[in-house]
C-alpha cells in the first residue's frame, strides 16, 4: 500500500472502531471475499465511504459519489444479502446483491 492508501485504510479502520468497538477489523493483506454482516456509510472531509464488515471479521470499503449513493443505496439497503470481493488495500472491487424473488400467484 502506498502512503495515501494506508492513510485512507487507517481512517476507515478508526471510524469503524469508533462505531463498532467490538469489531476486530481483521486485516487481509491478500484481499478477500465474503458476505456482508454489516454496512456503514462514513461521511467525512467531503467524502462518502461505503464500509462493509464481513461475517469473518474482515472489512472493506469503497469511496462513492453522491450520485452513486442516490442510485445504489436503496439496492444495498433492500438486499437480503450482499457478496463483496476486495483487493489487498481493502477496496471493494466487485459486489453482488441478492434480490429475493417471489413466484406470482
Amino acid at each position: 500500500m502506498n502512503e495515501q492508501e494506508l492513510d485512507l485504510f487507517q481512517e476507515v479502520q478508526d471510524s469503524v472502531q469508533r462505531c463498532r468497538p467490538n469489531c476486530a477489523c481483521r486485516p487481509c493483506p491478500q484481499g478477500g471475499r465474503g458476505f456482508i454482516e454489516d454496512s456503514l456509510f462514513i461521511v467525512k472531509n467531503h467524502r462518502i465511504i461505503w464500509v462493509v464488515i464481513l461475517f469473518d471479521g474482515a472489512f472493506a470499503f469503497k469511496e462513492v459519489s453522491p450520485e452513486w449513493l442516490e442510485i445504489f443505496s436503496e439496492v444495498i439497503m433492500d438486499s437480503p444479502s450482499i457478496f463483496v470481493e476486495f483487493d489487498k488495500c481493502h477496496k471493494i472491487v466487485e459486489y453482488i446483491t441478492h434480490q429475493d424473488k417471489v413466484l406470482p400467484n
